[in-house]
């Protein structure tokens, strides 16, 4: 109820509102006045008579409490009465047109002006709220609106976004014009109508929508409607209107469905239907919920152009490939373990992709079988469980491509049901190449540094001559310009600090071949440098560049008085201070003005430029020579790296777990692991070529080699150290047959003649080098002085500059006429002219403990019922040279160049002073033991030495046992019958084998024949832990 006696009816079906009207209606003997309620324009107020009028009708009288209320810009008023629209009925006013106003034509409305002329006023306007833009809309394009414009052109009506403005020159005309515009929305009318959802969106499409009120404009109906949810709300300018604007809404969209047949039914799923649908205009489609047939919307007139489409799509098979790019490890995991999987898909062409820019599966089919196939194989590869593994190991990489190590790997892959991938893990095996040849060419590279006097080696220009290609020569400058020079050489001294002497000293070339021509200067006679004296015109030394010779009158350098030996070490230690000096020399003239000339002047400067561009070219030699040989080290060092390092994927189901294969191969790799130690008195001090060959038995074999003191442990997997120790033990042979290079610079002197047939001493550093070239019998070397290359012929003795072509004759003489392969150390001869012939060894230090670890490293069962009370060193000169040139004898008769081994032999208390002083004496043999032949035994392990039976104890309880170093060679099974080693079978000159054994397999005793064959190294005296 809206009030007393009026009352707002609601209908579901729009179309039942034209019949109600059409007919009467009472109640209660009342006639009803029935007329359209419109609830845009709000709510309605009453004013009734009395219940009952005299005839017995009831009078309902309405007045509008309108919801497009009007607002008076100029003065207030309020609009007459408006009778809502609404989709129940109420009663109108007697002022307002009734039910027939519906049906009441623009024109009458438009005539209803005043015929009488307002009296003029001032101007006015008005405004009425209507926050509907569907309806403001509907307005603007309706014809009415031109209408009014064009029958009141004084006024103007402008429409906003939520009202609608009206403004004139007077007050009456705005409000007439405002009673006809509210005339007008009393006439729209909206109707709600419900579809389905697939029904609503495909309304609401605006290709659609726009197609639809085309077809209503064109049929005279001026219509629009919006799509909420489900809702879809048409408004007209009445009800007659909407009512035709909804039936034929509803004849231009229809509906159908395509049955699905199992020839479609792969199509639905496919990527190319979806794009497919949305690349249809003016049609909507889904499937049923059953699934059994496609629900189609289109419009009526283009049912079956759609129709059409749609089953010629399904009909028609498409060729689609597609892409899944994976990881190398995840296409052979898939590959390996899911081989069953990809043979179901037999639908599709599935092409495994292995280029280097790309890695996956291609699939190639039809577009309803691959969509399903790359969907499967791609939930697969999400699937799959990756995990890193690094493996640190010497020689692990190596292991892991070798056959035992990929054997392994694939035991692994069945048993966990993964995948391994090696992408990570590098190695290439190194060629077979002499390692000793191999570490040569990696420091062949040095550049070594030189001044020469000779146009062969340097194009610099002097200070007091034109620039004619002559070097910068200290004996090109007169009397006083050397004394100025020397003077400079010391000023240079004092501000430049100390001199360094790291760069070695340089040679002097004297008349006697015995004098040492690298004796590094004292570094007392450094110190007095502040208090040098300057050389007069009679001192008999001569400066060249870098090297000192006699001056022209002769004499010995050595007969110097101490102030010409002070001077001649100074200059012989810093080549770079003299240039130093004559750079400041050079400069000196050159800013006295009053000596010379502008000519000289110009020549002056151009002497400094030369000598300063020397030095740059000396610096950036030897910066470039130094970043060469960091790269040669660099690139090795990270290839034993490599070689010590696995890094693996493994790739697993999603029911496996990577983990154990982490542990599993941890503990394979870690089983395999093996050490061994090597011993020798020349690794204490290796040089640098020495260390790259040490650097490549650790890449060749990929093994680590660990060095401290004379003690070499190489360890890795057991074969990798087979391999090895070899290599090592071969290399040190050839080390200690070396000569020191200290030793090399006391005894060879290497020259290069210069143009005047002068001798020129080489640097040590390339004297060094050329010397062990020349040992080495190489035919040619490549050499670098300066930043220039040279090389050096032997054949012809002769060295080549490679820039110039030019050639000069070098020279090689020897200074002494000692032995210079002697194997005995300075310090070994001091210490066994100076110490007694048994001294014992300190406990702090490694000689110590390395004899002691091989003691009991092979005492085996007697671990800890052994203490050892003291370790003597034996020192017998005889015994010793004796073993050297044994040594060498059967180093030229072995098959095998290891020969020597260190065993043990223990004796009694009243035998330790005889072998020290003489030796193993074969006089004593069947003391102990004569089962494999009559001579000294021997054993490799320190268990059987220490036996009662071998070293009985003393009183005092203390037992002896020798390590001893035996030259054992050749040998071959001992008999009881031997007296000497027997002759080798199958040789061509009678030789014999050089020791006999237990056991050719693993022996542990080895029997000598010959009492030269062994030297006593230590003593040691141990005794029993009593229990």
């Amino acid at each position: 109820m809206l009030g007393d006696g009026v009352a707002r009816v609601s209908f579901v079906d729009f179309e039942a509102v034209e019949r109600i009207l059409k007919r009467t209606h009472r109640l209660h003997e009342c006639d009803l006045k029935v007329q359209p309620y419109f609830t845009f324009l709000g709510t309605i107020t009453t004013n009734l008579p009395s219940p009952r009028s005299p005839n017995g009708t009831v009078e309902l009288n309405t007045q509008s409490a309108e919801d497009a209320h009007t607002e008076s810009l100029g003065q207030e008023q309020t609009s007459p009465p408006i009778a809502p629209h609404t989709s129940g009925f109420a009663s109108l006013p007697d002022s307002v047109p009734g039910a027939g106003a519906v049906e009441q034509s623009r024109e009458t409305l438009l005539q209803s002006t005043p015929s009488t002329p307002s009296p003029p006023s001032t101007p006015s306007s008005s405004k009425i709220s209507l926050p509907d833009p569907l309806k403001l809309g509907l307005f603007e394009s309706s014809q009415l609106l031109q209408d009014l414009r064009k029958s009141h052109p004084g006024f103007e009506i402008k429409i906003t976004d939520n009202a609608v403005e009206i403004s004139g020159p007077g007050q009456p005309g705005v409000e007439q014009l405002k009673s006809q515009i509210l005339e007008f929305f009393t006439e729209v009318a909206q109707v709600h109508l419900t579809y389905d959802v697939e029904k609503a969106r495909f309304l609401a499409r605006e290709e659609v929508k726009g197609r639809l009120l085309q077809a209503l404009t064109q049929q005279g109906l001026l219509s629009t409607y919006t799509v909420a949810d489900c809702v879809v709300t048409i408004t007209s300018l009445s009800l007659r209107m909407v009512n035709e604007a909804c039936k034929l809404l509803k004849s231009l969209i229809c509906e159908f469905s395509i049955a699905v047949t199992s020839e479609y039914e792969c199509m639905l799923y496919s990527k190319q239907w979806s794009e497919f649908l949305d690349s249809l205009a003016f049609c909507s489609a889904r499937m049923s919920t059953g699934g059994e047939k496609i629900e189609v919307v289109t419009l009526t007139s283009m049912k079956e152009e759609m129709e059409l489409k749609i089953i010629e799509f399904l009909s028609t098979p498409i060729q689609v490939e597609t892409v899944i790019t994976m990881e190398p490890g995840m296409l052979k995991y898939i590959q390996v373990h899911c081989h069953q999987l990809l043979a179901d898909m037999d639908q599709v062409s599935i092409f495994p992709l292995e280029g280097e820019d790309v890695t996956g599966f291609r699939v190639h089919g039809n577009a309803n079988a691959c969509q399903p196939a790359d969907e499967l194989l791609r939930a697969v590869v999400s699937s799959v469980l990756t995990r890193d593994i690094t493996v640190n190991q010497p020689g692990v990489a190596r292991f892991l491509v070798e056959e035992e190590g990929t054997n392994i790997l694939g035991e692994m892959q069945s048993k966990f049901q993964v995948y391994i991938s090696m992408d990570k893990v590098h190695w290439e095996p190194l060629e077979d190449e002499d390692i000793f040849e191999s570490a040569w060419k990696l420091t062949s590279q040095q550049n070594f540094q030189r001044n020469s006097s000779d146009s062969h080696h340097s194009s610099a220009q002097p200070l007091n001559s034109p620039p004619t290609g002559m070097d910068v020569n200290a004996n090109d400058l007169s009397d006083t310009d050397r004394g100025l020079l020397e003077e400079a050489k010391r000023l240079v001294s004092v501000f430049g600090g100390t001199l360094n002497s790291s760069s070695g000293p340089t040679s002097v070339n004297t008349i006697m071949d015995e004098e040492d021509l690298y004796t590094a200067p004292d570094p007392d006679t450094l110190s007095s440098s502040d208090n040098t004296h300057r050389q007069s015109e009679d001192d008999s030394v001569i400066f060249v560049e870098d090297t000192l010779r006699p001056g022209p009158e002769g004499g010995d350098s050595r007969g110097l008085r101490v102030e010409d030996q002070e001077q001649l070490s100074l200059e012989a230690t810093s080549p770079d201070l003299t240039e130093d000096a004559m750079l400041s020399l050079a400069i000196q003239y050159s800013m006295e003005s009053g000596r010379s000339s502008a000519v000289d002047t110009e020549d002056e400067l151009q002497k400094v430029l030369e000598i300063s561009k020397r030095t740059v070219q000396q610096c950036g030699a030897a910066a470039a020579d130094s970043q060469l040989e960091q790269a040669i080290h660099i690139s090795l060092q990270d290839a034993i790296r490599a070689a010590n390092t696995a890094e693996i994927r493994v790739y697993a189901g999603y029911s496996c777990d990577p983990i154990r294969v982490d542990i599993a191969l941890g503990k394979k790799v870690s089983l395999r692991q093996y050490q061994e130690t090597v011993q020798h008195k020349c690794m204490k001090n290796l040089s640098e070529h020495q260390k790259k060959c040490v650097d490549l038995i650790k890449r060749k074999h990929a093994v680590e080699i660990q060095i401290q003191g004379t003690t070499a442990t190489i360890s890795g997997f057991k074969d990798y150290v087979t391999e090895a120790v070899p290599d090592l033990k071969q290399l040190l042979k050839r080390i200690s047959n070396i000569v020191p290079d200290s030793e090399i610079l006391h005894t060879v002197q290497w020259v290069w003649h210069d143009s005047k047939s002068v001798p020129t001493p080489y640097p040590p550093n390339a004297t060094v080098y050329i010397e062990n070239a020349w040992k080495m019998k190489q035919k040619k070397i490549d050499i670098v002085f300066d930043g220039q290359p040279y090389s050096i012929d032997f054949e012809k003795m002769k060295e080549y500059n490679i820039s110039s072509g030019k050639s000069v004759q070098i020279a090689r003489k020897l200074l002494s006429s000692a032995d210079l392969y002697t194997d005995i150390p300075d310090e070994d001869v001091s210490l066994l002219s100076n110490l007694p012939e048994a001294s014992r060894v300190n406990e702090d230090s490694d000689e110590f403990q390395d004899v002691v670890k091989e003691f009991y490293d092979s005492i085996q069962e007697y671990h800890n019922k052994i203490k050892i009370v003291k370790v003597e060193k034996l020192t017998n000169t005889l015994l010793y040279n004796q073993y050297k040139l044994k040594k060498t004898s059967m180093q030229q008769s072995a098959s095998n160049p290891e020969v020597e081994r260190t065993l043990y032999h223990g004796t009694s208390e009243t035998s330790v002073k005889e072998i020290c002083i003489h030796g193993f004496n074969r006089s004593f043999c069947g003391k102990n033991a004569t089962v494999y032949g009559q001579g000294v035994y021997f054993a490799v392990n320190s268990a059987i030495s220490v036996q009662d039976q071998y070293s009985p104890p003393n009183a005092d309880g203390h037992k002896y046992v020798f390590v001893t170093k035996v030259l054992t060679g050749d040998f071959t099974k001992g008999k009881h019958e031997m007296k000497t080693a027997p002759l080798k079978e199958g040789s061509d000159i009678p030789l014999r084998y050089h020791s006999v054994v237990d056991k050719m397999d693993s022996p542990t005793l080895f029997v000598i024949f010959n009492d030269t064959q062994a030297y006593p190294e230590y003593l040691i005296t141990c005794q029993k832990i009593r229990g």
